[in-house]
């Protein structure tokens, strides 16, 4: 079935026609394309998320695996699971996109998903630096999402359909980057550190990508909408939060910044949880326990960059301090 008659169906278009491609995925796995459509019952366009098992595969970096491979084809799986069975479930204040239909065709491995246009409901900028307004948005957005997906003892099957532990970089699913790594005290305490994120008492959906393009904003009042859920699943805030803010400010900011941000953050994750019924001592409780874990979840991803890329513009000065604190906040150092 082509895009085009399954988005005619779906959407109940009378024509539709193929705007404009947005991004081609990553390593040439397919693509990601706005149509036009037209129709009573239609929305004016939708957005396209087209999967494809490429034949040969080109890693920017260099990195490619049986095992990266089976990693990108269940993300696509997982972000489709997650549109059709979970995304209904976040709250106004963890907008995301909404799902019009998807498809999966086993014998070639494709899978269609349609989504809401955000530009076209109101999300049309990008972070492009240097917005403090626009980085306290996702911050908020954070707090609401983590707090309306939190568990104090999530069963063993949670989350269904999702990955187990979120985020791309996690150690289970890295371990050539582990083993490219030069000997140190950070290679060493790498399963210390996972550990350490795996065992804390209260876990969430994590967004598990949420650098700061893969954000929407208004314009007009500083809301925000998130795209890009190929690593959701379960694990801690403070992992979401550490990868947006080394995404989103340079070295200096972060230096400058990061007290106040932290703050911003614990304190909207503090309503959003009370917002829900939750009590004082609950809301304490999560707070002291994701505070810390911050510096460890952020030394969790400095230790897959330092495996992935070590000559990475993330590997700073700021960086390397904040992992020293987290190795010696487990003796480690």
């Amino acid at each position: 079935m082509t895009p085009e008659i399954f988005i005619k169906r779906q959407c109940k278009a009378d024509t539709v026609e193929r705007t404009s491609l947005i991004q081609s995925l990553w390593s040439g796995y397919g693509e990601v394309v706005r149509y036009s459509l037209t129709g009573k019952a239609a929305p004016l366009s939708v957005i396209a998320k087209h999967c494809a098992v490429p034949t040969e595969v080109n890693h920017p970096r260099g990195w490619h695996s049986d095992h990266g491979h089976l990693r990108k084809v269940r993300s696509y799986e997982v972000e489709q699971h997650w549109y059709q069975q979970w995304a209904s479930r976040c709250t106004p204040s963890a907008r995301v996109a909404q799902c019009y239909g998807a498809f999966y065709d086993e014998p070639t491995g494709q899978r269609l998903t349609l989504l809401e246009d955000l530009d076209a409901s109101g999300y049309s900028d990008r972070y492009r630096g240097h917005n403090m307004d626009y980085v306290v948005s996702c911050l908020n957005w954070l707090a609401a999402f983590h707090a309306g997906f939190i568990h104090s003892s999530p069963s063993l099957n949670w989350p269904q359909g999702l990955w187990k532990k979120g985020t791309y970089w996690h150690l289970d699913t890295r371990p050539d980057e582990w083993t490219a790594m030069v000997d140190s005290k950070l290679k060493s305490a790498a399963s210390t550190l996972s550990e350490a994120l795996d065992n804390a008492r209260y876990k969430t959906l994590v967004h598990g990508d949420a650098k700061a393009a893969n954000f929407c904003f208004s314009p007009q009042n500083n809301q925000v909408a998130a795209v890009d859920f190929q690593y959701v699943g379960g694990g801690v805030g403070v992992q979401d939060v550490a990868y947006f803010l080394g995404s989103a400010l340079s070295e200096q900011a972060l230096a400058d910044n990061m007290e106040y941000l932290l703050m911003q953050y614990f304190a909207e994750l503090g309503r959003e949880l009370m917002s829900q019924g939750e009590s004082q001592a609950f809301v304490h409780q999560v707070v002291e326990e994701w505070q810390d874990l911050f510096p460890i979840a952020w030394a969790d991803f400095h230790r897959f960059i330092m495996g992935w890329s070590p000559t990475h513009l993330k590997n700073t000065p700021f960086s390397q301090r904040l992992t020293e604190q987290a190795l010696r906040q487990l003796g480690a150092y």
